[in-house]
């Protein structure tokens, strides 16, 4: 294995040469190394300059997550991602290309040493120095504490959703007894328009088991649910799309740092020439767009016209 992917502690040493010429092959992309005052690796951050143009193009949300390694040395790989301007999404989840998800946005991704406030908080920071702040922008993750405790630092201006999914694990783990007849009451109260009915399904859900509504409000409303949220949120509820970019890079996460580097880049430069191949063969609406346009005309070509007698 060794022969065939090197030795995981030669990886570390190749960072700066590939970060080097990243950049130089990449003009304007980002990349951060940042080591410990004894010059060993701590964190390292990627941001290609096709994720960073088309920042603008996207809706302002950035959902973030990371997962663990399972290389030599072990560490955790964050991703930020978000939708891009097709959105091309429905119920069941994203329309797939070849075995990638086409309307999923890769923003950037970081090496870090453990999920922690310190790196975190400096991932945040690159995120916010690279892509700056956007009116209605909003974050999207799970409850994990230091996520919270970096964007309210870095982010303060920004509103810090929850992911639906993780918060209802929690209400789950935490009041088991009634969980199959409150899990559907739930998703309907997260997902709900308007106060009306956001106090009617909380109703709803006290006469199951009174004790998640004090824990829901202590979560704060404005996290989770639609109605109450500070920007729109549409149909950003979960953090899926996250979720998926790393079960893409599932068997990556085994790789030396250096290899796993590559491998997420090559991703990101593939989905990227899918994406432009597919949108010549489009018009400026999109796919999914272009569809329902498509289809609305087959449709009128059986209508008659009748002119107004007015």
């Amino acid at each position: 294995m060794e022969i065939v992917r090197g030795k995981p502690s030669v990886s570390y040493g190749e960072l700066p040469s590939y970060l080097y010429m990243l950049e130089y092959t990449n003009p304007g992309t980002v990349t951060r190394l940042h080591k410990s005052d004894e010059g060993r690796f701590l964190y390292t951050f990627v941001s290609l300059y096709s994720s960073i143009k088309g920042w603008e193009y996207c809706r302002p949300i950035m959902v973030v997550d990371g997962s663990l390694l399972k290389a030599a040395y072990r560490g955790t790989v964050l991703t930020a991602c978000t939708l891009d301007a097709a959105s091309e999404y429905t119920i069941s989840g994203f329309l797939s290309l070849n075995g990638s998800f086409r309307n999923i946005f890769p923003l950037a991704y970081a090496l870090i040493d453990s999920e922690n406030d310190a790196s975190w908080g400096w991932f945040f920071m690159q995120l916010k120095n690279t892509f700056g702040v956007r009116e209605g922008m909003r974050i999207v993750s799970d409850r994990h504490d230091s996520i919270q405790n970096a964007t309210s630092t870095v982010y303060p201006e920004v509103p810090h959703c929850f992911c639906i999914y993780h918060l209802w694990n929690n209400v789950k783990d935490l009041f088991r007894k009634n969980k199959e007849k409150a899990r559907p009451i739930f998703f309907t109260l997260a997902k709900a328009y308007t106060t009306e009915r956001f106090e009617h399904y909380m109703n709803e859900l006290n006469k199951i088991d009174r004790r998640v509504q004090p824990y829901l409000f202590s979560v704060g409303y404005e996290r989770w649910s639609r109605v109450f949220c500070r920007v729109k949120r549409t149909i950003f509820m979960t953090s899926n799309i996250v979720e998926s970019m790393n079960s893409t890079n599932k068997f990556a996460r085994e790789l030396p740092v250096r290899r796993l580097l590559e491998f997420l880049t090559k991703l990101m430069t593939q989905w990227s020439y899918e994406n432009r191949k597919h949108a010549t063969k489009s018009t400026e609406l999109g796919k999914m767009y272009n569809k329902k346009l498509k289809k609305n005309m087959i449709a009128s070509q059986n209508m008659t016209a009748i002119p107004s007698t007015d």
